[in-house]
């Protein structure tokens, strides 16, 4: 997207958030000072989900329904040869007894999900679209759920100091 229409918008985006940031400034550097890198995360966190309202806002309204893409195709195997990295990593992870398991299953977990969204949202009406949704239903989303299983599993084995066994038999 391009055009003086969608610079304006970021110009527009960026100086309401300068504005809002040099109103509150007082109470916000009271709150963050002296409290570390969390309060700082909790406060990009709410400033990053007030500009994604406001863009997704602004796209639902100026963006086509139907465009052609280039690289479709490259796309595509990009995002399945990640989740074949990430499952691969997470079995090594897993059979070397190692903490990064989490991090590579909730990878998976995360891009099945965004595999499952873009393949119906981007299906056409009548068979491509049932296939899609039977394919999200009862291949993507459940091995998402799997593997988001065993990251929290995993997680919580490792947070009560459990590194030896992953808490995966409980």
């Amino acid at each position: 997207m391009s055009g003086p229409h969608f610079i304006g918008l970021k110009l527009g985006v960026v100086l309401l958030a300068l504005v809002l940031i040099l109103r509150v400034r007082r109470r916000l550097l009271v709150r963050v000072r002296g409290l570390g890198w969390r309060r700082l995360a909790i406060g990009c966190g709410a400033a990053s989900t007030l500009f994604y309202v406001a863009w997704i806002l602004y796209l639902g309204g100026t963006m086509p329904s139907v465009t052609v893409a280039y690289n479709w195709n490259m796309a595509w195997l990009a995002l399945d040869a990640f989740e074949a990295l990430a499952a691969l990593l997470t079995a090594v992870f897993l059979f070397r007894n190692s903490t990064l398991a989490v991090l590579t299953a909730t990878a998976f977990s995360t891009s099945l999900c965004i595999d499952a969204l873009f393949d119906v949202t981007t299906a056409q009406q009548g068979p491509p679209l049932l296939t899609a949704v039977l394919e999200a239903v009862l291949v993507e989303l459940p091995f998402a759920a799997l593997s988001a299983v065993l990251a929290a599993k995993l997680l919580a084995a490792t947070a009560h100091g459990n590194n030896s066994s992953p808490g995966l038999d409980r």
